[in-house]
């Protein structure tokens, strides 16, 4: 006669799955749904308030999708409609807690957000005192306060998904390739990739018009490495509100 398996052999229903905060997280289902909240925030205010206001990386992907047609917008929220079905297919599927991790996902962010500032700032005055470069700061106007801080979101947003997501991913990608055909080590290929985007990540700033200064554009490399590390070790979520929470900050602290 066969015997049912032991009663412990299987989990109970609403057992979370095995694993833990730093895995869920970095989850790509995970950080979609956290940071769909932001991007919701994003297109309302940024309609109600400032509807000609859109990020330069956001730009950068309605340009090429203008190349796909009339419906090249259409096909894009399609697409993204689609995906955001198969996460939460994903996560009911896996009994992910994933409303739990995504608000602490936010909160991570927040804190890294605040502290994002400081440490290029410390990273950039020991390159600037290299360079011999004075930094100066623009004024900014109060009448631009609140298109500065829709942007914010915007930024956080679609850079991330530019330059840390799309082309460092891209970077990697070639990377491992060329260290296999050299016999390089791997960590070559991830350090060329961080180092790579955020370079283009800060010169893509002035390709948007505002105008070339050293200080900034080490600044942002800086900023931009931090990010891509960040990338690395803690998945495009956390990037998203890193990034966005120190914008806010930023503006909100030199109004």
């Amino acid at each position: 006669m066969a015997k049912s398996p032991p009663a412990d052999s299987a989990p109970a229903a609403d057992e979370p799955p095995p694993g833990g905060y730093l895995d869920w997280s970095r989850d790509p289902a995970v950080g979609l749904f956290a940071v769909l909240p932001l991007w919701l925030l994003y297109e309302s205010l940024r309609a109600l308030l400032t509807p000609a206001e859109r990020n330069g990386a956001e730009l950068l992907l309605l340009r090429e999708l203008d190349r796909l047609g009339a419906h090249g917008l259409l096909a894009l929220r399609l697409c993204f409609a689609a995906l955001t079905g198969w996460a939460a297919v994903s996560l009911v599927r896996r009994q992910v807690p994933w409303s739990r991790v995504a608000a602490v996902l936010a909160l991570e962010g927040a804190v890294y957000g605040l502290m994002l500032g400081p440490t290029a700032a410390a990273m950039t005055s020991s390159a600037v005192r290299i360079l011999s470069i004075g930094a100066a700061g623009p004024d900014l106007l109060d009448h631009e306060l609140m298109a500065d801080l829709v942007g914010s979101l915007g930024a956080g947003i679609f850079e991330e998904l530019v330059f840390r997501l799309g082309l460092m991913s891209l970077l990697v990608w070639i990377g491992l390739r060329v260290t296999r055909a050299w016999s390089l080590p791997i960590w070559v290929a991830g350090a060329a990739a961080v180092v790579v985007s955020a370079l283009v990540f800060s010169w893509f700033h002035h390709l948007c018009g505002e105008p070339y200064e050293r200080t900034r554009f080490v600044f942002r490399t800086m900023a931009g490495m931090l990010l891509g590390l960040l990338m690395w070790a803690r998945g495009y979520g956390v990037c998203v509100y890193t990034h966005t929470v120190y914008n806010v900050y930023f503006y909100l602290a030199n109004e």
